[in-house]
């Protein structure tokens, strides 16, 4: 591959630290990034509490696999969450009831 100086545009050695036009220094060659196997990933569909790593009910560890997560990480969030979120690490849907419809022989008291 042929390689030019940046400064003069001569052509120079492959190998060579200075140009011999203009005596600037050459640019090293730059490697290729190293090669790193690709393996192949599973896509999970469907999270699932795993029967083995677990502690307790098995929640953070499903999580971390199906994420390719650090389980230490995702159990530290989750320990913050209960102490710092009032309980429970998301917030509960109201409970929606329906009005009550008042007894058939209900007297309001009187008001004075």
């Amino acid at each position: 591959m042929a390689v030019f100086c940046r400064n003069c545009g001569k052509s120079v050695a492959d190998d060579a630290r200075f140009c011999s036009g203009c005596g600037a220094t050459m640019q090293p060659p730059v490697a290729p990034p190293p090669y790193y196997p690709s393996y192949p990933t599973t896509s999970v569909t469907r999270l699932v509490r795993p029967r083995m790593g677990r502690m307790i009910a098995g929640v953070c560890q499903g999580l971390a696999n199906a994420y390719a997560w650090d389980v230490v990480w995702v159990r530290v969030i989750t320990v913050l969450l209960t102490v710092f979120g009032g309980g429970s690490g998301l917030p509960e849907e109201p409970l929606m009831l329906p009005p009550m419809p008042p007894p058939p022989h209900y007297q309001p008291p009187p008001s004075q």
